[in-house]
């Protein structure tokens, strides 16, 4: 049974109604939140046709959260933003498979932001990862990763994508995942790595749940295989694979950073004196103004953005923290200017 059906029951509701097109705050118990904020952002056709970006407390939360609302709005796409997974102040770069979820939510947002879309209809658009979506997607994104600046888009990797039949020079492709964040290895377990074997290319994208074999004949793409990782074995064929980047940044901005991330901890210079850090910004800065904002737990925001600001202001000197974090008042400021629907499991 399509758990989407049953989301339509809300539009009896004449409150649920009201906050729907006036916005507004609501309580609603935790265990009726995933219902809720899936029925507030699939009501009538304009909240269809535009992104959604529910924010929560922490990233286990807003993980969790994206899980039940991929279970109640399918197939409509959810995607999980969560946060960096390691502090800038650390000069460790974060894991390939959380960059992965990252840039496949903002692309996601980014590309439905500026699509042309008729008032009040879902238009096709073409996700990031090449399928055609029927509607604009809703991203799930805590409270922390709201605090954490975002590189410009233009300072990512480049993606490029696999396509059977097309030619390719295995050496040159190895180069360009090793510049777009990837890691050769002997035999490819996670996301973000890749082995060359041969003639066989085996590469696991970072926006990917599943790895995929290139197989040539001489310098020509004959196919282009899903596989397990575990058992090696083909899930079958696909027509052309995105590889998408693997780190945030392209080789060039993170060399300083790599190379000082291997000295001792003491001689490190401030990780803002290694980054191109003029050119970060605030994450709800990046999206368009249509997309809708809605808060899944108004009482977790505060002390979730105050901790993580007493943890980033005890590395840093302030100036510093403010090239790479933003303040809680000012995303508090921005959420109060955006927010259409604030939803709390505390009565009023």
């Amino acid at each position: 049974m399509a758990l989407r059906s049953l989301l339509g029951l809300i539009e009896e509701d004449a409150s649920a109604q009201r906050l729907a097109r006036e916005g507004g705050h609501a309580f609603v118990s935790s265990s009726l939140r995933p219902y809720a904020i899936a029925a507030l952002a699939d009501i009538g056709p304009a909240a269809r046709a535009r992104p959604t970006l529910v924010v929560v407390g922490d990233d286990r939360a807003a993980r969790d959260m994206a899980a039940d609302l991929r279970a109640w709005l399918a197939p409509r796409r959810v995607r999980y933003y969560p946060s960096r997974g390691v502090a800038y102040e650390s000069h460790l770069t974060p894991p390939p498979h959380l960059v992965g979820l990252r840039v496949a939510a903002l692309d996601a947002l980014l590309a439905a932001g500026g699509a042309d879309r008729e008032a009040g209809s879902a238009g096709a658009q073409t996700s990031p990862d090449g399928d055609t979506e029927l509607e604009p997607p809703v991203v799930v994104v805590s409270a922390v990763a709201l605090s954490e600046k975002v590189p410009d888009p233009a300072l990512r990797p480049h993606s490029f994508t696999l396509r059977t039949g097309e030619l390719l020079d295995l050496d040159e492709c190895a180069a360009e995942l090793v510049a777009a964040g990837y890691e050769r290895v002997e035999q490819v377990e996670e996301r973000g790595q890749f082995a060359l074997r041969g003639g066989l290319l085996d590469v696991f994208p970072a926006t990917e749940e599943r790895a995929v074999r290139v197989d040539m004949f001489d310098v020509e793409i004959e196919s282009l295989r899903w596989f397990s990782t575990f058992t090696q074995r083909s899930l079958g064929d696909v027509a052309e694979v995105e590889i998408a980047p693997a780190a945030e940044l392209a080789a060039e901005h993170r060399e300083l950073a790599e190379i000082a991330a291997l000295e001792e901890e003491a001689n490190r210079p401030d990780i803002a004196e290694l980054l191109p850090v003029d050119r970060f910004g605030a994450l709800l800065d990046l999206l368009g103004a249509d997309t809708q904002l809605l808060v899944a737990a108004e009482e977790e925001l505060a002390p979730a953005l105050g901790d993580h600001w007493a943890d980033v202001s005890a590395a840093f000197a302030d100036e510093d923290a403010h090239h790479l974090y933003v303040p809680p008042e000012q995303i508090e400021a921005a959420l109060n200017a955006r927010v259409r629907i604030w939803l709390s499991s505390l009565a009023r």
